[in-house]
């Protein structure tokens, strides 16, 4: 027989192969568990903002998200914030959080905080800070803010850092502050920014870039499976959707990127800025998720971002160890 027609018959076992159901792995619904997970949680998410940043003027005041209509109070100061912040760590056992600008909490909790700083400092300055033991994460990475795309050449000296420093980048594709943020406080974000497949050339010219895509790339759900599909380094976090967005969308997004094979590069991120309450809603939001086993919220909550980071086996142990 020729190569001409053999090529095609190799070709369609290989694909009824690969496409037949694996046993092991194929998921019936008595698999499917209501169990709350309590174990221990890393979130990939947090932030810590000085005193004079642009989220003092909400300090003490009562927001109210217009996509769900619960209502957030913040506490009366950036102290506050942090105090209360580190109680929710404690309640929900917390073990790990990687916080942006965290140099100011790194001293109230060493173990826990994974220092994160941004593509604002210089590649001197983060340099510097990584010798420092002050840069574990390149993140967040947020240009979007302002209209900037992942594509601009301004950027590629900081994932061209984050590979040779062979640390993580935290990397903000969308959503973009409030919903309608472009007509208020980031006149130059677009949504349209936030398609994930803008990362392809950047990735492929850097296959061992540690990167994890902020939001999970909500709303772009086939952008982001294509992305992952085609890229296995990328993980994601789940960010500011998980409270932001109604439940039932945050479901439809999670479960999307569950359903497609991606349930091991899904982590926790609660995205806290100054309202310490929604750790505790990001949370909720997972466990809530009736179409996650509980082995699938410990993956999310814990195991991906463990495998993520590069923790050491005595490391997870003792995290695990703790809770029995």
């Amino acid at each position: 027989m020729k190569a001409s027609k053999i090529i095609p018959i190799l070709l369609s076992v290989l694909i009824v192969a690969c496409n037949k159901p694996n046993s092991s792995t194929k998921m019936h619904s008595s698999e499917v568990s209501n169990e709350i997970y309590s174990g221990p949680i890393i979130d990939m998410h947090v932030h810590a903002f000085g005193e004079n940043s642009g989220f003092s003027a909400m300090l003490g005041v009562e927001m109210s998200q217009s996509m769900t209509g619960k209502a957030y109070k913040a506490p009366a100061t950036m102290e506050e914030v942090k105090e209360e912040t580190f109680a929710r760590f404690d309640d929900h056992h917390i073990v790990k959080a990687m916080v942006a600008g965290g140099e100011d909490w790194y001293d109230s909790s060493p173990e826990r905080v994974i220092i994160g700083n941004s593509h604002h400092f210089s590649i001197k300055e983060l340099k510097e800070k990584h010798a420092e033991g002050k840069l574990e994460v390149l993140g967040e990475v947020a240009p979007n803010y302002n209209g900037i795309l992942p594509t601009d050449t301004s950027l590629t000296k900081y994932f061209d850092l984050a590979v040779e420093l062979d640390i993580p980048i935290a990397y903000h594709m969308f959503p973009g502050g409030p919903p309608g943020g472009a007509y208020g406080p980031y006149p130059n974000i677009r949504a349209h920014q936030g398609k994930p497949l803008q990362l392809e050339e950047i990735l492929i010219a850097r296959p061992t870039m540690r990167i994890y895509i902020m939001h999970a790339g909500w709303p772009y759900l086939e952008d982001m499976k294509a992305l992952m599909y085609a890229h296995p380094q990328v993980y994601v976090d789940l960010g500011v959707i998980s409270w932001v967005l109604t439940r039932k969308e945050f479901h439809h997004f999670l479960k999307g990127l569950v359903d497609a094979g991606f349930g091991k590069r899904i982590m926790f991120g609660s995205d806290q800025m100054i309202w310490p309450e929604t750790i505790t809603d990001g949370i909720e939001a997972v466990n809530s998720a009736t179409f996650l086993t509980l082995k699938q919220k410990e993956d999310i909550f814990y195991n991906n971002a463990a495998t993520f980071l590069r923790l050491s086996e005595e490391e997870i142990k003792s995290h695990k160890e703790e809770m029995d």
